[in-house]
């Protein structure tokens, strides 16, 4: 175990002695900010797993589709349902098992989600989805170490199914690059031509895209044309959305992988863990927000 693993392993056992985790919830669903939830893999058999943190999630929050998280986070005021705040649920790289388990977990509750999806990994064939996993979407994969559900993509037949139950396709690049230094022929191959291609295959505009890796592999080029194609950008960087700070260019997310123990769910679903993202939100809005903007609703 790492020094790192370590110290956030310490964190949630003080929270969860001291029922910090708890009074964070509670803060939290006082101030009524929506939340936005990234998940992996969603192996069947952790389906149970699962099963019990979306029901968890929906006593706290209300879990709504990107349609509805919008119009709550920044529609106006009025319009906002107070009783809970909003949370939504995203699934990134299009794997099989988010197509056969968490889609129609979260139909079982009556919501829907965003699935991010790369769309040359969906069109692999059995034998080149795993090279193309170790090369694109995880390069720090050891052999031995994947299950195929980690690996398998669920196909373009089966990403329009999910768009006409209802649930919102996103982009996630074309081929799972960092978009950091990219030229700008790639950056429109990697974005706009992926967006071209969902489109095609769910009749759909595709309004949402996450970029790939970790919160700081994005410049502001590649955030430009993200912006060109798409009204909403999800950020690997928790946080709550602050209508009030951010437009909905820039929205953050939390990782929360099925595979967590509750204990960790409720600490990173508590928010505890925001404060050491702090200055890595504030260098994006830096970076990436127009300056002296500030935007509370779509039209603005």
């Amino acid at each position: 175990m790492t020094l790192r693993s370590r110290a956030r392993s310490f964190l949630i056992e003080a929270a969860t002695l001291f029922r910090a985790d708890q009074l964070a919830l509670h803060r939290q669903q006082r101030r009524r900010r929506g939340l936005v939830i990234a998940v992996h893999e969603t192996p069947e058999a952790l389906k149970e797993q699962f099963r019990n943190q979306l029901e968890w999630a929906s006593r706290h929050f209300a879990v709504c589709s990107l349609e509805k998280f919008v119009d709550l986070c920044y529609g106006k005021s009025e319009d906002r349902v107070p009783s809970k705040p909003p949370i939504l649920f995203t699934f990134d790289d299009g794997r099989e098992s988010n197509y056969a388990v968490a889609a129609p977990l979260l139909e079982s509750i009556g919501a829907r989600g965003v699935f991010f999806i790369v769309p040359e990994f969906s069109e692999c064939s059995p034998r080149q989805a795993l090279d193309f996993y170790r090369s694109n979407i995880n390069p720090n994969s050891r052999p031995g170490d994947e299950a195929w559900e980690d690996w398998k993509p669920m196909s373009p037949a089966q990403v329009a199914d999910l768009a006409a139950r209802g649930h919102a396709i996103g982009n996630h690049t074309l081929t799972h690059p960092r978009l950091s230094r990219l030229d700008a022929q790639r950056l429109e191959h990697e974005i706009g031509d992926s967006a071209r291609k969902l489109t095609a295959w769910t009749g759909k505009p595709v309004e949402a895209f996450a970029w790939t890796f970790g919160w700081d592999a994005i410049d502001r080029d590649a955030w430009r044309v993200i912006c060109r194609y798409h009204k909403f950008c999800f950020a690997p960087c928790p946080g709550a959305v602050e209508p009030q700070r951010d437009r909905p260019t820039l929205i953050w997310r939390r990782e929360i992988e099925v595979k967590y123990s509750p204990a960790e769910c409720r600490f990173l679903y508590s928010g505890l863990g925001d404060f050491w993202w702090s200055t890595r939100r504030n260098q994006l809005r830096k970076m990436l927000q127009p300056r002296g903007v500030r935007s509370t609703s779509m039209s603005s």
